[in-house]
């Protein structure tokens, strides 16, 4: 987890660093003059004729100063783009170098060498925006893979608990304790909804039992009735191992297998069938 909030923390960073970057390179543009250059005597074609006047002191630091800062962005970003988001890097990097059909990469609007079409300084800024900000927008989306990995990660560790001691429940059943086994199980049950109110995004109080968690997710869609139906009879046989009333070893023995279904089918191994419901 640590480790993810540290990546998010960094690529956080690198948004704060962009937006210097975007400041430097549109005032460079704006400030550096294009100068009309006429196409060759009987040129057949129509080709950028616009070139970038010589830079002054003052511009030429500017240039370096966004040269450094957009290299040190784009090394750190491509990192994390190939390990993240593999399938976006092809369109990471063409946004660097551009292409020769006459689309400019980021780099080609802080080096000022390729001649440009039109001496619209608005058309420009707004091109060299527009593909800086289609990086930018792939750097930010590692963010949303990472909360991805970060639920999968809860759910697994999750996962781990629920079986171990849905485990430890039947082996207690089985040795002729269903009250403890009961209780265990009823242990897992909250643990499970839980972890589906994580997945689901919806707030809970660390207190709250198992018939608040399953109304929520039962009011937010997350559950059907007849699933809502079943955890409340589950929750039932959990209530009679908590208090002194009767509980036989065949009810605790249905809590436990239907607790077991209830799991398959929120941490599937492969695609849940249409059979694969709890009722």
């Amino acid at each position: 987890m640590r480790g993810i909030e540290g990546i998010e923390q960094t690529i956080n960073g690198l948004e704060t660093d962009a937006i210097e970057i975007e400041r430097i390179v549109i005032g460079l543009l704006r400030t550096v003059e294009l100068i009309h250059k006429p196409d060759p005597a009987g040129a057949l074609f129509f080709a950028p004729s616009n070139q970038w006047s010589e830079l002054s002191g003052q511009e030429q630091q500017k240039q370096r100063d966004a040269l450094r800062k957009y290299q040190r962005w784009y090394t750190v970003a491509h990192r994390y783009v190939r390990e993240y988001a593999p399938e976006r890097v092809d369109e990471f990097n063409h946004c660097y170098f551009g292409d020769t059909q006459g689309n400019y990469g980021v780099i080609d609007y802080i080096k000022l060498e390729r001649l440009q079409r039109s001496r619209n300084k608005s058309r420009i800024i707004d091109d060299f925006w527009r593909v800086f900000e289609i990086q930018r927008s792939i750097l930010l989306s590692v963010s949303d893979v990472l909360g991805i990995e970060r639920i999968n990660l809860r759910e697994l560790i999750s996962s781990d608990f629920i079986d171990r001691e849905i485990g430890e429940a039947d082996c207690l059943c089985r040795m002729g304790h269903p009250r403890a086994a009961g209780v265990l199980a009823g242990v897992a049950l909250e643990r499970q909804l839980k972890t589906l109110c994580d997945r689901y995004g919806l707030e809970y109080q660390k207190k709250d039992a198992v018939e608040h968690l399953v109304q929520r997710l039962y009011e937010n869609d997350c559950l059907d009735l007849t699933q809502l139906r079943t955890i409340r009879h589950l929750a039932e046989i959990r209530e009679k191992c908590d208090h002194a009333s009767d509980v036989t070893g065949d009810e605790v023995g249905e809590l436990i297998e239907r607790l077991r279904e209830f799991m398959r089918q929120s941490f599937p191994t492969e695609p849940l069938q249409p059979q694969d419901t709890i009722a």
